[in-house]
């Protein structure tokens, strides 16, 4: 596929997030809210100037954040706009905020590019806990937030230049490609586990290996990001699925997987975007344009 193959389908993507984004930018306010990837998913789709102070102050409530856990040996939670909160939203967040930091640090005024980076060490701290699975799997239920700790460490690491955290990185995604769940998924499944816990976390897991495996230039990593996909394209039915899209640049990556996301991209509009379905709608737009570069 060309890259203007891509450029089309990102342009798709972001119109349809970017309205719903921009609607969501008066709960980005509230540090407990998931909108507050809101600004930063906004600077993916394109550099918007007025938005360069909300980015600043994510970043300083994310470093809040990440004290306050520190200080109470917890995760932190975001909930989304109608109350549901889930333990991966926190590192979604964080990552879009590196996200867009990293893409627009040329244009960032000089006062809100160092409150960025002196937010980041704090802002980081919760998902520093992935270096307990340095060299060893995770447990099974803790595969899909892993994977989305080890993504914002390493987008932190290529941000600062870090080399040993590149290599924690390397340490930890190693162990969960090597052993990955019956007939290519990802993880194994629990035996009390239902079906769409399993799959949400399936789902949610390889979007951020997808990101790791396309921020590290990794082809076997990409490999196993298309043997999973083919996993669910041949075994996941859209019952099992949600309208949050999670993994779709993953599925679009390869032909052979595409029409899954055609379809989650329907079942994500079909009834009008969430806010998390606009979110990762604006990241699966930011690794198509990798592919314009």
């Amino acid at each position: 596929m060309s890259g203007t193959d891509f450029s089309r389908w990102r342009e798709v993507l972001s119109r349809a997030a970017e309205p719903v984004l921009r609607a969501a930018l008066p709960g980005a306010r509230d540090g407990a809210s998931i909108a507050l990837a809101a600004p930063a998913a906004l600077l993916l789709l394109g550099d918007d100037p007025a938005l360069h102070p909300a980015l600043a102050e994510g970043f300083r409530m994310l470093a809040g954040m990440g004290g306050a856990a520190e200080a109470r040996h917890v995760q932190p939670l975001l909930k989304e706009p109608g109350g549901h909160s889930r333990d991966i939203y926190h590192a979604l967040a964080l990552h879009m905020h590196i996200a867009a930091f990293a893409k627009r640090y040329e244009s960032l005024p000089p006062g809100v590019w160092s409150v960025c980076e002196d937010a980041l060490p704090g802002a980081l701290l919760p998902v520093r806990a992935v270096e307990r699975y340095a060299d060893v799997a995770p447990p099974p239920g803790r595969t899909g937030v892993t994977l989305w700790q080890a993504l914002c460490v390493l987008e932190q690491a290529v941000a600062v230049s870090r080399d040993v955290d590149v290599e924690l990185v390397d340490g930890v995604v190693h162990p969960i490609v090597s052993r990955p769940g019956p007939d290519g998924a990802l993880h194994p499944r629990g035996e009390d586990e239902s079906l769409d816990a399993w799959t949400y976390r399936e789902l949610s897991g390889l979007h951020a290996l997808a990101n790791l495996a396309l921020l590290r230039r990794n082809k076997t990593w990409a490999g196993h990001v298309e043997r999973i996909a083919m996993h669910h394209v041949e075994n996941t039915q859209p019952d099992n699925t949600t309208n949050q899209p999670w993994a779709w640049f993953a599925f679009f990556w390869s032909p052979k997987t595409r029409s899954f996301a055609e379809q989650q991209l329907h079942d994500a509009t079909a009834n009008g975007l969430s806010v998390v379905a606009a979110i990762l709608l604006a990241d699966a737009a930011n690794a198509l344009a990798q592919f314009d570069r």
